[in-house]
């Protein structure tokens, strides 16, 4: 019995198409859908926060904002309706439904 399914070619997968495979199965998102938000980010969310918070992940339809200053996750929670606006505004579908907000650690 041979190890390789003799159906997939010999030829090796780019790593990028991978992923985006992987990706979408996990989270049913492919992974240009998080690098069209974080391309476009600048335009969704208010300058003065942008230092402050990122998209991380797409999970189910949900954008997980991450915010590095919990005294800020309250004004971005009320910029929420905007944010969603602005994200869903990227795509011809309707990936993101929702979003939620994590802390991270500000990274040095």
């Amino acid at each position: 019995m041979p190890f390789r399914n003799q159906e997939f070619s010999k030829e090796p997968a780019r790593l990028r198409s991978v992923l985006d495979t992987l990706m979408k199965g996990i989270s049913g998102a492919s992974l240009s859908t998080i690098e069209t938000i974080l391309a476009h980010w600048p335009t969704i969310i208010d300058e003065s926060l942008l230092p402050f918070c990122t998209p991380v992940a797409v999970h189910e339809k949900c954008l997980t904002i991450a915010v590095t200053d919990p005294g800020l996750i309250q004004e971005i929670q009320w910029q929420s309706d905007k944010i969603l606006k602005g994200v869903k505004s990227l795509f011809h579908e309707e990936i993101i439904t929702q979003i939620k907000f994590s802390l991270r650690s500000q990274e040095h």
